[in-house]
This record gives C-alpha cells, structure tokens and sequence, in this order.
C-alpha cells in the first residue's frame, strides 16, 4: 500500500488482480488501460492498477447511457495544443501529437487521457528495420506475432501492451507506410508526401 496525498492508504493492483476482482480475463484489464477507461501506472515494465480505478468504471465502462451533464470526458488538456486526430486502418481515431519524424505521443481510442510515448529513437530503429519490406500488424493485444510491429513495440519500449494499430495508422497518415492485405502494412523506402 502507498500512501495518498491525502493521508489515505492505496492498494495498487496486478492486471491479474484486478482481473480476478472482475472476473473478466487480463488481456481485458489491459484492453481497458489501453482505451484510457482504467487508469494505470507502469514501472519499468510492470503495470499496476490503483483500487480506486473500479469506482470510475462505473462511468468509464458503463453498458447503460449517462445523463449528458455526469459523463466524463477527457479533457483536451489532457493533450498538448499541437495534437491532431489520426485513425488507424479500421477508421477508429485516435490523438496524436509530434510525428514519425520527430517522435510522437499518441492517446490510444477517442478516450485515453495518458500518452504512450514514442521517442525519435525508436521511430527511426523501426523504419530501419523494417526498410521497404511488407510486416504483420501484429495487432493481437496480449500476443502479437513473431516478427510483427506490435512485437517490436513491445520488445524495444519494454512494454506489455501493444499499440501496434496505432503507430500503423500514424505510419500510413504521414506517407511511411501504405496498407496492404489485410493485417500487413508495406513500409515504403522513400516517404511519400501526406494527402
């Protein structure tokens, strides 16, 4: 338990606790992480969930509309002034700010309130290893496969989840990438101009 600014005691959570305490699988726990419903921290490599998150499903994740006036909404400060709406090859948008170029922060689904940072670094590792080749999405949450994008996103960020969906619409938006068959994105060996 840490304490709270407040004085009071936190419990912090496993997404196998809480998955536990829910009765739903993890890969639903980190599902709600990634989409910005359930709040959560990462140390180092390790995810951990505050108690105080199962109150806020309640809104978050309710099956039942909300009066207007109660809803939460993230706000859009939440996000830097320069950030911009993407959408990953299905159509579901998301947030971004930076770019391929220059490293990018995206808030994954219309509602995330955290960023998943992707540093300059790890833009240009990716385009050079996978230079002008057709590569698997690998957009399966908790288990992508073997030498797609979203394994090398967990690999080199040290990461659980996987935002793979993401960084492909972002790659597609700014003229890295284009879609190919379903599932596989082509990197392009020269940027093409963004429409």
């Amino acid at each position: 338990m840490l304490q709270g600014v407040e004085g009071t005691m936190q419990n912090y959570l496993t997404p196998e606790e809480a998955a536990q305490h829910l009765r739903v699988e993890p890969s639903e726990i980190l599902a709600l992480v990634e989409q910005g419903k359930m709040r959560a921290i990462l140390i180092g490599t390790t995810i951990r969930i505050p108690e105080a998150e199962f109150d806020r499903l309640s809104v978050t994740c309710s099956a039942s509309p909300l009066v207007e006036e109660t809803r939460s909404q993230p706000s859009d400060d939440a996000a830097p002034a320069n950030w911009r709406v993407c959408a990953t090859r299905n159509g579901t948008p998301f947030r971004v700010a930076g770019s391929v170029a220059t490293g990018a922060d995206i808030w994954p689904g219309k509602k995330a309130n955290y960023p998943i940072r992707f540093p300059k670094w790890f833009m240009e590792t990716m385009l050079s290893h996978f230079a002008s080749e057709e590569i698997a999405v690998g957009g399966s949450f908790d288990a992508p496969s073997p030498g797609s994008i979203g394994e090398f996103i967990q690999q080199q960020l040290k990461i659980k989840m996987n935002p793979a969906v993401y960084v492909v619409g972002l790659l597609i938006e700014e003229g890295y990438a284009e879609a190919s068959r379903r599932g596989y994105i082509r990197f392009r060996s020269k940027r093409t101009s963004t429409p």
